[in-house]
């Protein structure tokens, strides 16, 4: 999920920003206007179990975060809980080996 968060990030990624995660299984989406973050937050508020991210909060909004959610999450009118959640996006602590965990299966 891209969201502007930087007074440069007027416009969504470009091609070669999406390209970073160049996996067939990974979808990218532009949030204009937040809505994921704050999906998160209420997760994290109501959901003791979900994974809490040490860090990355601007303006009491979530962001550059890495959130990874099993094949099988079932998305309806909540979110389903991660199986990580943490940043920044570029440090993310033991997210290789969830994602390596959770590719093996």
């Amino acid at each position: 999920m891209w969201e502007p968060i930087l007074p440069t990030d007027y416009y969504r990624p470009g091609t070669s920003v999406l390209a970073r995660l160049s996996d067939p299984r990974v979808s990218q989406f532009w949030d204009k206007n937040h809505l994921f973050a704050e999906e998160i937050a209420r997760k994290l508020g109501s959901d003791t179990a979900h994974p809490k991210p040490n860090c990355c909060m601007q303006h009491g909004t979530h962001w550059d975060e890495v959130a990874v959610y099993t094949q099988d999450a079932h998305w309806d009118n909540q979110l389903p809980r991660a199986v990580f959640l943490n940043g920044p996006v570029l440090y993310a602590p033991d997210f290789s080996k969830v994602v390596a965990g959770l590719l093996s299966k």
